[in-house]
């Protein structure tokens, strides 16, 4: 199979990376090893677009899945700095509040019933009201904090599916068991994410911040290629 053909299109994505590996860490959006596996309706990882610039750069970031609170409700912490999504049944825990899912600076505590971040006010990032436990929602308005006013925010929060190479090391003296478990993908390329998300382009080719960039085959040397979702762009290995 031959390479995709280039394009003279000003805003098409092209790659000159010599590996799988390479590709994922210039991009952002990649999951570290550490990643809790995903359950059925609960991915691993989101990625945030649609934030108001004001609010320390949440706009494209990356919220990887930790584990689940009391409810049963997953909860995502930011792959950098310390912000949490998470579901919130009752912020004021007055036993009638408004559950909803929250963006909050606190870590939610898991063993609690409802006010998970304890401080017994509905005081966060942003928030949208909910429900449902099995994820938070994909699109929607939220009421969000943008320069320190409470507003209205449509914010969309993308799907990463990714796949891994675990190694594990196991030390019995004198000596080191390594095992590495070695994943194939479905287009038959080994030891390639299913999908990146960009962020950190200039100003000029900001459109692309927050596109992902699912797998879809491999070149004729056997290097993976990604097609972003909904519009015409590609990343891939040009020798």
């Amino acid at each position: 199979k031959s390479p995709p053909a280039e394009s003279t299109n000003c805003h098409r994505a092209r790659g000159r990376f010599s590996t799988a590996r390479t590709m994922a860490r210039l991009l952002a959006g990649v999951v570290a090893a550490s990643v809790v596996p995903s359950t059925l309706g609960q991915p691993s990882m989101y990625t945030l677009t649609g934030g108001c610039y004001m609010e320390d750069g949440i706009d494209g970031m990356s919220f990887v899945k930790q584990g689940t609170t009391r409810s049963g409700a997953p909860y995502y912490k930011a792959m950098r700095g310390e912000k949490y999504l998470y579901h919130e049944p009752d912020c004021t825990a007055s036993t009638d509040g408004t559950p909803r899912w929250i963006i909050d600076v606190i870590k939610p505590d898991v063993t609690k019933d409802q006010d998970l971040d304890g401080d017994g006010m509905c005081n966060y990032i942003a928030g949208i009201e909910s429900k449902y436990t099995g994820h938070p929602p994909t699109r929607g308005d939220w009421t969000m904090m943008c320069a320190g006013n409470y507003q209205l925010q449509f914010l969309s929060l993308n799907e990463v599916t990714t796949t891994l190479t675990l190694t594990t090391t196991t030390t019995k003296a004198p000596t080191t068991v390594t095992t590495t478990v070695t994943s194939i993908n479905s287009t038959g390329v080994s030891n390639a994410p299913m999908s990146l998300t960009l962020s950190g382009a200039c100003v000029y080719k900001r459109a692309l911040n927050g596109l992902t960039y699912d797998l879809v085959g491999k070149t004729a040397d056997g290097s993976p290629f990604y097609k972003a979702k909904g519009v015409e762009e590609y990343i891939y290995y040009d020798a």
